[in-house]
This record gives C-alpha cells, structure tokens and sequence, in this order.
C-alpha cells in the first residue's frame, strides 16, 4: 500500500474501540502508522470493521478524525471497504492516508495522534448480490535481507469462473493488536472453478523496522476472498 518514499520512522499507534449493537458495522479495532516523506508527514490509518448484524452490508459513506486529546486534528473521508460486501459476522477492512504538510515556515508539521473517530454509515444489501466466498489463506514471509511480504492463496470452490476476484487482509500480533491493512480487487483475472490463485503484497521496510522497534511484529493473518457472478 505504501508507494517507495524516503520514509523516516516515526511512531506506531494502537487504538482499541468497543463494539455497538446498535449499528450493523462496528469498528472493533484500528491503528496508525506515522512516516516522514520529505517535508510531508503521512499517516497510514487502518480499522477492523465487524458486521453485526444478521444482513449484508455495505459502505455508504464515512468519515474519520485523527485527534490529539481533544484537539481535533484532520476530518477525512473513508474511501472504501474491503470486502466491497460483508457478510453477517465477517470482518473487513478500511484504510486511508492522511498527509500533514509543513507550515507556512516550510517546516514539518508533525502530528501528535492521541485517537482515531470513526463515524461510518452502511447500506444493507439484497442477499441475491452477495458476493460469493473464495477458500483464501495468507502467510506471512520475510527473506533473508527482513523483506516482509503476504502470500494470499485463493481457491475457487465454485461451479463458476470467479473473475475480478477481491482479496483483503490485516496483520496481528500474537495477542490481536492490529497494525497493518491492505486488499486488492485482481481486474481482468479469472479464477477457473476449482483453480487456485496466488496473490504477493510487499510491506514496505519502513513498517516493518517501525513495528521490529516497537518489539511487536505481525505474526497472524486474517484474511479474506471474494468475487462477484457476472450474471447477479
């Protein structure tokens, strides 16, 4: 997700968020990611979202808040949820970047995360366009250099060829704190029923060496597969 930037290590931020019934998606959990590219600071922001509720839900609009205390940081729009569809009791991701630019000095403005807000809406859908589930596993591996990457296999157990397939995925610690997000809609790719596909995303060094300081690397995946019937 991370395009190469001249990226200095900053900070890692870990935000738990309870769970409401009153809402068909929840943010069960989200974090952040704080790099320096030139004289700009960005700040990656993920979240878990949980549908649940008993229908299937979509992204309708949304929004978040990066804040310090009370102090309100940024406002920017969620841009989508991965998988496009939830299905009740799945989980899926959001994940967007936020870009500090420096003063009218020219000087970096370094933002002083204390929180993440989010405020989302969902539409529920019809079960005749439900997404249709791929067999999907992910492993993490690093090579020899500390390379970090994220094998996803996707199995189409279907009697249809899956084409446009999505896949999207979070990183965890061993005790379940998030740290990282990405996903992906594979365009023009089809998998033949019963086929298998592999799909490799690169986690950029810099999040790597940031979560390797914080003594907390990713050591689960979890992961999801989906695609769409062209004929729904």
């Amino acid at each position: 997700m991370l395009k190469k930037v001249g990226a200095v290590l900053l900070m890692l931020l870990m935000f738990a968020c309870m769970a409401s019934a009153e809402n068909e998606g929840t943010i069960v959990q989200s974090t952040c990611n704080i790099v320096q590219s030139g004289d700009y600071y960005l700040v990656y922001c993920y979240a878990q979202v949980h549908n649940n509720s008993d229908k299937i839900i979509c992204l309708e609009k949304g929004t978040f808040d990066l804040v310090n205390g009370e102090h309100l940081l940024s406002t920017s729009e969620v841009t989508q949820l991965w998988p496009y569809f939830l299905n009740p009791g799945e989980d899926g991701y959001v994940f967007d970047i936020v870009s500090f630019e420096p003063d009218e000095y020219g000087n970096p403005v370094i933002p002083s995360v204390t929180g993440i807000s989010y405020q989302i809406e969902y539409m529920t859908v019809d079960n005749a366009y439900a997404s249709y589930a791929l067999d999907t596993t992910a492993t993490i591996e690093t090579d020899a250099s500390g390379a970090m990457s994220i094998v996803c296999r996707m199995t189409n157990n279907s009697q249809v060829d899956a084409y446009d397939p999505t896949v999207s995925f979070g990183l965890y610690t061993q005790a379940g704190y998030m740290l990282y997000a990405d996903g992906q809609t594979i365009q023009d790719v089809g998998i033949p029923a019963g086929g298998t596909v592999l799909v490799r995303f690169d986690v950029d060094d810099v999040f790597v060496s940031q979560w390797s300081a914080a003594g907390m690397m990713p050591e689960q995946v979890q992961v999801t597969g989906s695609f769409r019937n062209d004929q729904d």
